[in-house]
């Protein structure tokens, strides 16, 4: 009995063999490899400089689902150092005298300095910091465009967004840095790397805020995003962002981002509202 199951056995593998060198079997599939990912420090580089700007001026409109809305000018200037930002609110007008300016560097934490006219003082902000408008509350990292540069990120991976091929990245926040949101997931289109939506995680690991990029447009040359829809989950509200008008490489003066600029432009408009 042994014998004959030895024998049926070596009878198996023989056939078996037989099968697979075959000349007219089906040969095994080569897996077709994968193209590289992106580069993905391009795609986040282009948010952060503007798409390779030297400066720019822009008219930002906030509208409020329920609110109402709020009114803008960011003016930026790029260099070897970073990135400077001016943003003060121009509408409604008791809103005016509301001004921020704000230095990123590279491996530093954003500064950020607001005027205080009552007090005559000027306050020192950080990213995670909130200013309020219409009983609603939005931090100064929202307000200086997310400050991606200010993470370290991952290489990415390969994932389907709005039907088409995107690439996901991971973003986790440098130390030391006090931003609003330790964890970011980009998405960006992969062939071009345009932004299609962020997921800013808060403290606890959950999405505080859900932000979809509606509308990118190349304006004189850069890529530009122009529509943002944000579901804010903390606070149940719904707001749009919009870039109303916008204008790149007008050669600011560094003069613009100083202390002593911030201090009159807020005393100016605290004046004005005093008169109305």
């Amino acid at each position: 009995m042994k014998a004959l199951l030895l024998y049926m056995g070596i009878s198996l593998a023989a056939a078996l063999s037989a099968c697979s060198s075959n000349p007219g079997s089906a040969p095994t599939p080569t897996p077709t490899p994968q193209a590289p990912l992106p580069d993905v420090d391009s795609f986040i580089s282009k948010m952060v400089t503007q798409d390779g700007a030297k400066d720019s001026s822009a008219n930002m409109q906030l509208i409020i689902e329920g609110k109402g809305e709020m009114r803008f000018q960011v003016d930026r200037k790029y260099d070897v150092t970073g990135r400077s930002t001016l943003l003060r609110v121009t509408s409604p007008p008791e809103e005016s005298d509301k001004t921020l300016l704000a230095f990123e560097r590279p491996d530093q934490a954003t500064t950020v300095m607001s005027y205080l006219p009552g007090l005559k003082k000027v306050g020192r902000l950080t990213s995670d910091s909130q200013v309020s408008f219409r009983d609603a509350r939005v931090t100064v990292q929202e307000l200086l465009g997310l400050e991606l540069g200010q993470y370290n990120h991952s290489a990415g991976e390969r994932v389907t967004e709005k039907g088409e091929p995107a690439i996901k990245v991971e973003l986790i926040q440098k130390p030391d840095h006090s931003l609003a949101f330790p964890k970011i997931d980009a998405y960006f289109r992969e062939r071009d790397g345009t932004p299609l939506r962020f997921d800013l995680y808060d403290g606890r690991g959950e999405i505080a805020k859900a932000v979809s990029i509606a509308e990118t447009k190349e304006i004189q040359g850069h890529q530009t995003v122009t529509h943002v829809d944000i579901d804010d989950r903390t606070q149940n509200l719904k707001l749009k962002l919009l870039t109303q008008a916008i204008n790149y490489d007008r050669g600011l003066s560094q003069k613009l981002f100083t202390e002593e600029n911030l201090i009159q432009i807020v005393t100016q408009a605290a004046e004005r509202t005093v008169a109305r």
